[in-house]
C-alpha cells in the first residue's frame, strides 16, 4: 500500500526514468528539470539543469526555427511544436521535435512550460529520402510522358500502325489502328486476305520466341499495297505470352525501287552499248591502220572487264559490289587461282578500276607470270585492315623467275600495265599500292576505303 505522500515522489521517478526526453522550464525559461533520457542526450549530470543552455547544442542555422515558436509559446502561454538539429553529448547531430504546453501553479498562475523531446532523425531522414523518390518519379514519369508524346506523334506522321496481341492472336492494344479491333483476330478485323499472312507472323513469333520481320503485300481494288511488318515476343500485363507487332505501309519505298531497277537495267544496258561501239571503232580503226592484233585484242580484253564491272554493280542493291563476285568473274577464266578471304563490300566508283587492275594481274599472270607454267598459281587472299579499309593480297607462285627490279624490289611502272596497277589505281580510289617484282614472284597489294562517299 502506498505511504501518504508517496504519489508525488512515485511521479517524480516516473518522470526521471522514462525513456522519453522529458523537460521542464520556468517563467523565465530556465530549465528546471531534464529527466535521464534528456541529460544522458547532452551529457549533463543531475546538477547541471539550471546551467544549461539549450542553445549552446542547436545548430546556429535552427535556432530561428526553434527560439521562435518557444519565445511566441511563452508569451501567449499556449501549446507549440518546433523541430531543431542539435548536436548530442558524442558529436553526432540528431533531429530533434519538442512538444511543449503551459502549466500552472495552485494558485492558477503560469509557472512555464513542460514538455517532451522526440528523436526523429531516422524519421526525417525516411521522408527526405521519400522525397527524393518522389521527385524522382514525378521527372520521370514527365520523361515517360514526353517519351510517349513525342512517339505517339512520330508514329501519326510515320503511319506506323502497332499492336499487341494474345496467344489467341487477338488484338489486347493497338495504336494508329481502330478502337472496333480490340478482341478480334486480325483475320476477324482486316479481312483473310491480309489477316492470315499476319497471323503467320504473330503465330510464328509465339511459337519460336524469336523477332520476325517481313514484307507483305495485297491488292486493294487494282493497287498492290506493300507493309514492312516486324514482330516480337511479349509478355502481357496479366503474365500471359504475347506478341507486339508494327506494321508499316512501304508502298512508295517499293515503287521508288522497281522505277530505280528498271532505270538502272536501261542504263547498264546503255553502258554495254557504249562498249559495243567502243569495241567496233577500236576493230575498224584497227584495221584502216598498220596497228598490231595483240593491241586490239588488249583493248577488247580491258572492254570486257570494264564490262563485268558494270554487271557486278547491278548485281547489288545499292552502290555497293560484293569483292569476292567481282573477283570470280573476272578470274572465271582462269585456273589454279585460291581466292580467300571474307565477304566485303566496297563502293561502286571503286568497281571499274579494281576489274582493270584483276584483269591485268590475270592477263600478265598467263602471259608472262606463274599461271604461264603447269606448276605456277596464284593466292588471292583479302582480310580487314580496320573498321573502314580492306587490304587485298595478288601473290604469285611457281612461275618462270622474275627478274628483281633495279629500284629495290619495287615498281611505280613505267609501262602501262604498271601505271594501272600504281598511280592510276591509287588516284582513282584513294587507296595504297604497293607492287613488287619478287624473284620468287609478282606480289601487288592494295589497301582500299570500304566506306561509302556521299557526295550533293
Amino acid at each position: 500500500m502506498t505511504a501518504p505522500g508517496s504519489d508525488s515522489a512515485s511521479l517524480a521517478l516516473l518522470a526521471e526514468e522514462s525513456p522519453a526526453m522529458l523537460w521542464r522550464g520556468d517563467t523565465t525559461g530556465r530549465c528546471v528539470f531534464l529527466s535521464r533520457a534528456m541529460r544522458e542526450f547532452w551529457g549533463l549530470g543531475s546538477d547541471d539543469c539550471g546551467r544549461f543552455d539549450w542553445s549552446s547544442s542547436l545548430l546556429t542555422e535552427d535556432q530561428g526555427a526553434v527560439f521562435g515558436p518557444f519565445s511566441e509559446g511563452m508569451s501567449g502561454q499556449h501549446a507549440f511544436v518546433c523541430e531543431g538539429r542539435y548536436r548530442r553529448a558524442d558529436g553526432e547531430v540528431r533531429v530533434l521535435q519538442t512538444r511543449a504546453r503551459p502549466y500552472h501553479a495552485p494558485d492558477g498562475s503560469f509557472a512555464g512550460m513542460i514538455g517532451v523531446n522526440e528523436d526523429i532523425t531516422e524519421l526525417r531522414a525516411a521522408d527526405e529520402e521519400l522525397s527524393n523518390r518522389n521527385r524522382e518519379l514525378r521527372d520521370s514519369l514527365a520523361r515517360l510522358r514526353s517519351t510517349a508524346d513525342r512517339f505517339a506523334l512520330a508514329t501519326n506522321i510515320s503511319g506506323l500502325a502497332m499492336s499487341e496481341h494474345d496467344e489467341a492472336l487477338t488484338y489486347v492494344w493497338a495504336h494508329n489502328v481502330p478502337e472496333t479491333c480490340l478482341g478480334k483476330t486480325p483475320a476477324e478485323f482486316i479481312g483473310p486476305e491480309v489477316g492470315e499472312p499476319l497471323e503467320t507472323i504473330l503465330r510464328r513469333t509465339l511459337e519460336t520466341g524469336v523477332t520476325q520481320s517481313e514484307e507483305i503485300s495485297f491488292l486493294t481494288g487494282e493497287q498492290r499495297l506493300w507493309y514492312d511488318v516486324q514482330a516480337s515476343p511479349s509478355i502481357l500485363p496479366d503474365g500471359r505470352r504475347g506478341v507486339v507487332a508494327s506494321a508499316l505501309d512501304v508502298t512508295t519505298r517499293k515503287l521508288n525501287e522497281t522505277k530505280l531497277e528498271v532505270l538502272a537495267q536501261e542504263l547498264s544496258h546503255r553502258v554495254k552499248n557504249v562498249f559495243a561501239v567502243v569495241q567496233a571503232i577500236v576493230r575498224q580503226s584497227a584495221s584502216a591502220t598498220d596497228v598490231p592484233a595483240a593491241f586490239v585484242a588488249a583493248v577488247e580484253a580491258r572492254l570486257v572487264a570494264l564490262s563485268a564491272a558494270q554487271d557486278a554493280l547491278m548485281s547489288m542493291s545499292d552502290d555497293r559490289f560484293s569483292l569476292r563476285d567481282l573477283l570470280a568473274r573476272q578470274l572465271s577464266h582462269l585456273e589454279r587461282v585460291e581466292m580467300e578471304g571474307p565477304e566485303v563490300l566496297l563502293p561502286g566508283r571503286i568497281a571499274p578500276y579494281l576489274s582493270l587492275a584483276v584483269h591485268e594481274l590475270g592477263t600478265n599472270a598467263l602471259k608472262y607470270g606463274s599461271l604461264s607454267v603447269p606448276e605456277g598459281r596464284v593466292a588471292v587472299r583479302w582480310t580487314q585492315a580496320g573498321p573502314d579499309h580492306v587490304r587485298l593480297s595478288w601473290q604469285e607462285q611457281g612461275g618462270p623467275t622474275v627478274t628483281p627490279c633495279p629500284t629495290g624490289g619495287k615498281a611505280r611502272g613505267g609501262g602501262f600495265g604498271s601505271a594501272l596497277l600504281t598511280r592510276v589505281f591509287e588516284g582513282a580510289t584513294g587507296g595504297e599500292v604497293d607492287l613488287e617484282f619478287a624473284e620468287h614472284g609478282l606480289h601487288w597489294t592494295a589497301t582500299l576505303p570500304t566506306g561509302v562517299e556521299l557526295r550533293l
